[in-house]
């Protein structure tokens, strides 16, 4: 699959397909939602920051206490995840982002998941509730794909 030849809706598609495939509707609706760009101007926060730089000696200890840290948060979420699956857990709200952002980036790399996110607020208002089974999608049977989904996860008669 070459990202840079599909079109936004192909891309948007494949990006619902798999998110809904490993995460379920529930989640995957959950993950969009939690997605919703905001208005958060970081840079006074950066410019504080950058004012209070440690030393070099202090820095690279950071950075390897930071790599310590980092590795065993790693093992755990892999943990939760892997007991989610299982059905022995519901996970966070940062837990559900982490993972659909995992999901995305290794289906369509970086630049398709951020083309995914653009077309999915560019196709919904900002200010409206995520609803994927009544979104409107250009150049793809999205909506199709999501109700199938949807009636595959409920309780069979």
């Amino acid at each position: 699959m070459n990202i840079l030849e599909m079109t936004a809706g192909e891309l948007y598609k494949a990006g619902l397909e798999e998110l809904i495939g490993q995460m379920g509707p529930t989640y995957t609706e959950q993950f969009l939602k939690q997605c919703k760009p905001n208005d958060y101007d970081y840079t006074a926060e950066r410019h504080k920051w950058l004012d209070d730089d440690p030393d070099i000696p202090t820095m690279v200890n950071q950075i390897q206490e930071r790599k310590t840290a980092q590795e065993a948060e790693e093992r755990t979420k892999a943990e939760r995840i892997d007991a989610w699956r299982k059905g022995l857990l519901e996970l966070t709200d940062i837990e559900i982002c982490e993972l659909g952002a995992k999901i995305l980036t290794d289906k369509l790399g970086i630049p398709g998941s951020t083309a995914f996110l653009r077309h999915h607020f560019k196709q919904n208002e900002w200010s409206q509730s995520v609803d994927l089974l009544q979104q409107p999608v250009s150049d793809g049977d999205t909506e199709a794909i999501l109700a199938q989904q949807k009636q595959a996860t409920e309780p069979q008669d």
